[in-house]
């Protein structure tokens, strides 16, 4: 994640505003074109720079362009994590899973079209021989899994759940989060197909699919 803008020079948040903005107007771009038919032309000129400022920031051309959106959209999920399974508030688990999963739908929904480009795109790069951007991926979902961690260790350790290794359910989590994005993707695609469940049903249904399988039990129950 980047350093807080408080703490950067006029340079340096000037610097940052151009990145963002060229990452923006990529999303756009690729939202509304693909990512295969969006030029560095397009993006730029969206942007309102050159084209040689956007190979300023991005040597690389365009899969750098979108790998750095994807890890935008990473450090957005990990800023999620934080502020929803806040330590300091007294909030149990489930509420704050909840939540969780509801917000994370709501913002999947807000950029249905780019994540529909995105998904295909991370698994084009999945199945190709490149092996940094692989690692680029496994690394993003690792810290993501860590990020959760904390909070479902938390959940152990007060008695809200059962004992379980908070890494693989971490997992657990966001694999099924990843699925029901998938499946969105794939009915929005389709003609004709129904519309996907609204955040709030499909928040309701992944608290009710992870919880019934971590929640302790109630001391009566063991009478």
């Amino acid at each position: 994640m980047q350093a807080s803008p408080e703490i950067l020079s006029r340079r340096e948040r000037e610097k940052l505003y151009k990145r963002s903005e060229i990452l923006s107007a990529a999303q756009q771009v690729f939202a509304e074109k693909g990512y295969s038919q969006a030029t560095l032309e397009e993006i730029a000129h969206r942007a309102e720079f050159g084209k040689g400022t956007l190979y300023n920031y991005f040597p690389n051309g365009k899969q750098e362009i979108l790998l750095a959106i994807f890890e935008r959209l990473y450090d957005q999920l990990e800023d999620l994590i934080e502020t929803t399974f806040d330590s300091q508030a007294n909030i149990p688990f489930k509420d704050q899973l909840h939540t969780f999963f509801e917000q994370t739908f709501t913002f999947f929904f807000e950029k249905l079209n780019l994540f529909v480009i995105l998904i295909r795109e991370a698994h084009r790069i999945s199945m190709s021989e490149d092996a940094q951007s692989q690692e680029f991926f496994i690394h993003q979902r690792n810290r993501t899994i860590e990020a959760l961690t904390g909070p479902i260790q938390r959940a152990v350790d007060s008695g809200e759940i059962v004992s379980t290794s908070p890494s693989f359910l971490a997992h657990l989590i966001l694999v099924n989060v990843n699925g029901c994005q998938m499946k969105a993707c794939k009915l929005w695609s389709e003609p004709n197909s129904p519309v996907p469940k609204s955040p709030s049903e499909m928040a309701d249904f992944l608290t009710q699919l992870i919880y019934h399988g971590v929640a302790a039990p109630k001391a009566s129950s063991l009478k």
